[in-house]
């Protein structure tokens, strides 16, 4: 059944191609089709460039999954730093699939630019990357945000060399005395394996705080040194 969703979510992220969202964004291009969303290069009506990310639309039926989808938008924009990806609009197309707008970056992540050097990275760009990732991160843990998934598919090294922290859906407001917004079951795991710190692996949500975010990193040096998840 799975397969057959993932079938139906491609072949209708590629129809939609050429379509004028809301009568604002042009799709211009597909870029990537993932398991909850399809990601396009669009042109905006004024002629400002943007990545579309769409739910997609039996997924954007659901109240909670399109609420916690429009969350990652207003989460992200919390973040007041320049490697922190900006949102710059929210909407829902006719057909009642949630879209979000953000800057449209040109440049490749950390696992691609591994994946280009047979799986490695150089120690000195390794360093160079994760100083940018804890500097954004400690914004965002300032600003009371977990970002939950970090690891190199979420790292994206622009043209010009500044790092973006992609993918915002599973962060959470945090509050030390337990009242975060969490929206997460307790034992449910919920991220990435090979970067969860042990706390979240065992879906231990009162736990996870900014040094879970900072065990990712480490995980995420790890691998782009070694070559291994």
């Amino acid at each position: 059944m799975a397969s057959q969703l993932d079938t139906v979510d491609t072949t209708e992220a590629r129809v939609r191609v050429g379509r004028t969202l809301r009568d604002k964004w042009h799709l211009d291009a597909l870029i990537d089709v993932g398991g909850m969303a399809a990601v396009y290069a669009a042109t905006h009506r004024n002629g400002m460039r943007g990545a579309v990310k769409i739910l997609h639309r039996h997924r954007s039926l659901d109240t909670d999954i399109a609420a916690r989808f429009r969350r990652e938008g207003y989460i992200a924009n919390k973040v007041s730093h320049p490697s922190a990806v900006r949102v710059l609009d929210d909407d829902v197309d006719d057909d009642g699939s949630v879209f979000l707008v953000m800057e449209l970056l040109d440049g490749s992540t950390l696992r691609e630019r591994a994946g280009a050097r047979g799986g490695r990275l150089p120690s000195d760009e390794v360093l160079l990357a994760a100083d940018q990732l804890l500097d954004v991160l400690a914004v965002a843990h300032d600003a009371t945000i977990i970002h939950r998934d970090v690891k190199p598919e979420n790292v994206l090294v622009t043209l010009e060399g500044r790092v973006k922290i992609l993918d915002f859906g599973i962060a959470r407001l945090y509050e030390p005395s337990g009242h975060g917004h969490t929206e997460t079951i307790a034992g449910l795991a919920l991220g990435s394996p090979a970067f969860m710190s042990p706390e979240q692996a065992r879906g231990r949500w009162d736990l996870v705080d900014a040094q879970s975010d900072v065990w990712s990193v480490g995980a995420t040096m790890f691998t782009l040194l070694s070559g291994q998840d």
